[in-house]
């Protein structure tokens, strides 16, 4: 058995009222001179509670933080000597103790045989499962497009250029409150799949099948996006995919599934070809 020391990362909202969110943890054992982290990727989870928060900015000092962690161990492990005696000072000269939205917890001792294992088991009880466990199966889709999407695409003069659009189908009329027509209408909905129950992902997964088969039945072309929030599990990535995607098999019908790491890039290409529909008309 190995005693290593360990501390859970917190982005701190606000100062005052104490809020936060667990976004990773940092494991060390002094003897070996283990010493390795893991942080959140999904700024959903943080911009669901904090409205006004930059996910990509807090994703990037996160991924900063991580890499300090991985010059240290690096050092560490080089130079076959440990300068540090406790995970507090190794944390202190990545983020000194201040102000500062990130914020690492006083450090705690635990006994493990395997510290990957360790380090797995911290990060799912103090990060994941107290993430998922505060995160509602109802978020509003509207929060991911406020939160994520709308940033980019204000950035790079897509919003400016989108429009309300009505589709009439065989059996009923489909609203898409944003839109733009360059020959066929691009229509982006915006879909928060990062939810705690895989049942419920699989629910609204299916609701929008089901929604799209109507599409299917429209008196125009279509390319439709889906702007979304994946969970993190791979399998219900694949499935998300798979399925919605059925309905790239209608011959006026294109679907598209956009993630939250694909915000950006996304944007600039829908930039791009409304300058180039533009130039051309």
């Amino acid at each position: 058995m190995k005693t290593y020391q360990y501390q859970i990362i917190r982005y701190t909202h606000d100062l005052v009222t104490g809020e936060f969110v667990n976004v990773g943890v940092v494991v060390f054992e002094p003897e070996t001179g283990y010493l390795k982290s893991k942080f959140t990727t999904k700024f959903g989870r943080v911009t669901q509670f904090y409205s006004g928060v930059n996910g990509h900015s807090l994703l990037n000092t996160l991924k900063a933080f991580e890499n300090e962690v991985k010059r240290i161990a690096r050092q560490l492990h080089e130079l076959f000597r440990n300068d540090f005696k406790t995970i507090d000072e190794i944390t202190n000269e990545i983020i000194p103790k201040n102000d500062s939205a990130l914020q690492c917890t006083e450090m705690s001792y635990a006994l493990d045989f395997n510290l990957e294992i360790a380090l797995e088991d911290l990060f799912e009880r103090m990060v994941d499962r107290y993430n998922q466990d505060v995160v509602s199966d109802t978020l509003d889709d509207k929060e991911v497009w406020k939160s994520v999407y709308k940033q980019h695409f204000d950035n790079y003069g897509v919003t400016n250029h989108l429009k309300h659009h009505s589709i009439t189908t065989q059996n009923d009329i489909f609203e898409f409150d944003k839109a733009w027509k360059n020959g066929v209408w691009n229509c982006y909905q915006s879909l928060s799949l990062d939810l705690k129950n895989p049942s419920s992902i699989k629910d609204k997964v299916y609701k929008w099948v089901g929604k799209l088969n109507e599409l299917e039945t429209a008196y125009e072309r279509l390319n439709v996006y889906f702007l979304t929030i994946y969970p993190e599990r791979n399998d219900l990535q694949k499935f998300i995919i798979d399925t919605l995607s059925n309905g790239n098999l209608h011959e006026y019908l294109t679907v598209k599934i956009i993630n939250e790491t694909e915000a950006e890039a996304f944007a600039k290409n829908v930039q791009k070809e409304i300058s180039a529909h533009l130039l051309n008309n």
